[in-house]
Order: C-alpha cells, then structure tokens, then sequence
C-alpha cells in the first residue's frame, strides 16, 4: 500500500487530489489482489487505473505547453516511459496471470517512481505555474 500521507506535495491542491486519486486507485486494486480478485475485476481495476494516468498526463502536459515549461520534453518523457511501462506490465499479467509481479511492480516501482517523480518533475512545474499565474487545474 502506498500512504497519501508520504506523498510530497506540490503547490497546486488541484494535482495534489489528483495523486491522491491515483494512489487510492493503486490501493484499491492491490487490495483486490489480496482479496484475490477474479481476472475480470482485476483487469478492469487495471484499465481504469491506465485511463486515470494517461488523463493525469495529458493535463500536466497540457498545462506545460501552454506556459511553455522549458523541462516539458524531459517531463513528458516520464510520462510516457512510465506510461508504456504499465501498459506492458498489465500485457503481462494478461498472458502469464501471475499476480506476485504486479503487486512488486506497484508496491515498489510505482511507488518510489511517483515519489521521485512528484519531487523532481510536479513540484518544480506546479511553482513555474504558480510564479506565471498560470491555472494549475489539471482536469
């Protein structure tokens, strides 16, 4: 399980929800795995969870074209590493049904790359947007 208490925050409560959104999600669905979930619930947990990303993603690079955020490549690149990362795990466990490797994946990777990820790319975004007076509502 990852705490929304030891996520970092930014200066935008609008992206902070959003985190805490996602990481309910990941709790959620690591909680179905413990509850051995049929595939189907699983699969569908899953799939909204890489929905609720790739439209936490676009917003964040919406946001950081429109103030022309002069790290936007290397962030966007975060966004799509990790995004094509998840979307191969979920192939993954599709084909082999092994569920060990997803809940590693997610207690682990996923949650030491959002730590890292917020701390290195969010909270560096979110205060050129605050400093440019730019809406930070990512929805």
């Amino acid at each position: 399980m990852i705490r929304k208490e030891d996520l970092p925050l930014v200066v935008d409560e609008s992206m902070n929800e959003v985190h805490f959104e996602e990481v309910e999600m990941i709790n959620s669905f690591l909680g179905q795995l413990d509850e051995k979930a049929d595939f189907d619930t699983l699969a569908d947990s899953f799939e909204e969870l890489l929905a609720h990303m790739q439209e936490h993603f676009a917003g964040e690079e919406k946001l950081m074209k429109e103030s022309r955020f002069p790290s936007y490549r290397l962030h966007k690149g975060e966004h799509d590493k990790i995004l094509n990362e998840a979307r191969y795990i979920y192939m993954d466990w599709r084909t082999r049904k092994e569920s060990e490797p997803l809940r590693e994946y997610f207690e682990e990777d996923i949650a030491q790359w959002l730590d890292q990820h917020i701390k290195a790319m969010d909270i560096p975004m979110a205060q050129f947007l605050k400093d440019g007076v730019v809406q930070c509502s990512i929805r």
